[in-house]
């Protein structure tokens, strides 16, 4: 009867004492001194890789095919990328032409959000690619920049591609708007096995230089090793989102409808 008294006595207490109301400001678990453990936080750097998974990725280098180079590299450089950064991955040109440019043209898919603790998890899903597609880069890019969005702090975009767009988009056109349009936005690109297309470095360079962003030339996996690397690991210069309204919209040709989308050029193609 006494042990019942004390538990009695004990509750009676509990209940005498004033509620504590958690809101987000008190609650230990909410705390600032979690803040760096949001992806979303503004103290985080976010790095969006757009990977090129077209048809002219299974050309060969040294009778290495450029999608096993890519591959290998990748998971080299972001198994030892900086475990706070936030790194995603975006795809485009991984699924077999339809021949029907609206299907064609929007082959792009964001594949990993951008996060921490998912290098294993992009890793895996590179490896799942087949390079059998077109090259929208121009789509691509202006879902990656909707993309990150939602991310605070220091981002970029990390570009990747064998040669230049052949869905009838205008990439460098794309980085001016982002340039004139309040988006603070920096885009490295990284032109893989393109040293004799001129036409497609000129392209690729634009976008890169146009948004404050750096341009790369690889034609090795070394190159390509230093090129990924200092994108992702050394900080971001330049310009930073600070603020992407709702009612920026970032218009292309894939964008605006396909009644009269150009010809689709040719690209090679795996059968």
């Amino acid at each position: 009867m006494k042990k019942i008294a004390r538990y009695i006595l004990l509750l009676a207490l509990l209940l005498s004492l004033p509620s504590v109301c958690f809101s987000q400001s008190v609650n230990p678990f909410l705390s600032k001194g979690r803040s760096n453990k949001d992806p979303f936080s503004g103290d985080k750097r976010t790095v969006l890789i757009v990977f090129d998974a077209s048809g002219s990725m299974e050309e060969t280098i040294k009778d290495e095919t450029k999608i096993h180079i890519a591959k290998r590299v990748l998971e080299d450089v972001l198994l030892r990328a900086a475990p706070n950064v936030n790194l995603g991955l975006r795809v485009y040109g991984s699924v077999k032409p339809t021949g029907k440019p609206e299907i064609d043209c929007t082959d792009s898919k964001l594949l990993i959000f951008p996060g921490v603790n998912n290098r294993r998890s992009i890793v895996g899903e590179i490896n799942k690619i087949l390079p059998q597609g077109f090259t929208p880069i121009t789509f691509s890019l202006s879902q990656a920049v909707r993309d990150l969005i939602p991310y605070g702090g220091e981002k970029s975009i990390i570009l990747i591609s064998d040669g230049q767009e052949t869905c009838g988009g205008d990439p460098c056109k794309l980085a001016e708007q982002i340039a004139i349009s309040n988006i603070d936005l920096k885009v490295d690109v990284v032109g893989f096995g393109i040293r004799d297309d001129y036409l497609a470095q000129e392209q690729l360079m634009c976008v890169a230089f146009n948004t404050h962003g750096k341009y790369f030339l690889a034609d090795s996996a070394e190159e390509l090793t230093r090129s990924l690397s200092e994108s992702i690991n050394k900080s971001v210069t330049g310009k930073i989102i600070t603020n992407i309204g709702k009612n920026v919209e970032v218009h292309t040709e894939e964008t605006e409808g396909y009644e009269q989308m150009p010809k689709l050029q040719p690209e090679k193609l795996m059968l």
